[in-house]
């Protein structure tokens, strides 16, 4: 078991590091809920967890900003409560021909980053609220998701262009996002 973060760096050195710059769990947990369903693996590390298994693809939860650096990540999801300070640090620190993928409104503070990365940008995701349960608005239609998590709601169309870094597209992560939810 992983329990430093010099471990996690000497482990995923051959491995595609795939970073979840966020203060919200969720956000990692319900990715691994969706990789299993697509029947995807990828090792995984947090503060509260770790758990490997020698996959290709590695997950590192933090919301800490050197942690985050350290890691260097070949793709990192920034979630929209990090500070422009703090993403234009992390971009130093991205693999070069990575990705990057963040709220819109952090597009120009992205646009100033210095060496080339794949950058994707992402919208709020478009919900509203009926009886304790949201619909969300999608390109396949409404998909009613039963959860109060506003904030996780907000960071779905990242988690979801960061899902397809993984190969799972559209089809294939709404299905368990509802199954999880609903």
């Amino acid at each position: 078991m992983i329990t430093e973060l010099a471990e996690l760096i000497d482990y995923s050195e051959n491995k595609t590091r795939v970073l979840v710059y966020s203060t919200l769990p969720e956000i990692s947990k319900l990715l691994l809920e969706i990789l299993d369903f697509n029947g995807k693996k990828a090792d995984f590390f947090s503060a509260e967890e770790s758990r490997t298994h020698d996959q290709d693809f590695i997950l590192f939860q933090t919301s800490d900003l050197q942690e985050a650096s350290l890691f260097q990540p070949n793709i990192a999801l920034i979630t929209d409560e990090i500070s422009k300070e703090d993403v234009r640090e992390l971009m130093k620190n991205i693999v070069a021909g990575g990705v990057l993928i963040f709220p819109q409104f952090l597009s120009d503070t992205v646009g100033s980053a210095l060496h080339y990365f794949r950058k994707l940008p992402f919208e709020k995701a478009d919900f509203k609220s009926e009886n304790g349960t949201a619909l969300l608005e999608t390109e396949i239609g409404p998909i009613p998701i039963n959860t109060s998590s506003e904030n996780l709601i907000n960071q779905l169309n990242g988690l979801k262009l960061l899902a397809q870094q993984f190969g799972v597209m559209e089809e294939g992560f709404y299905e368990p996002v509802m199954g999880i939810f609903g």
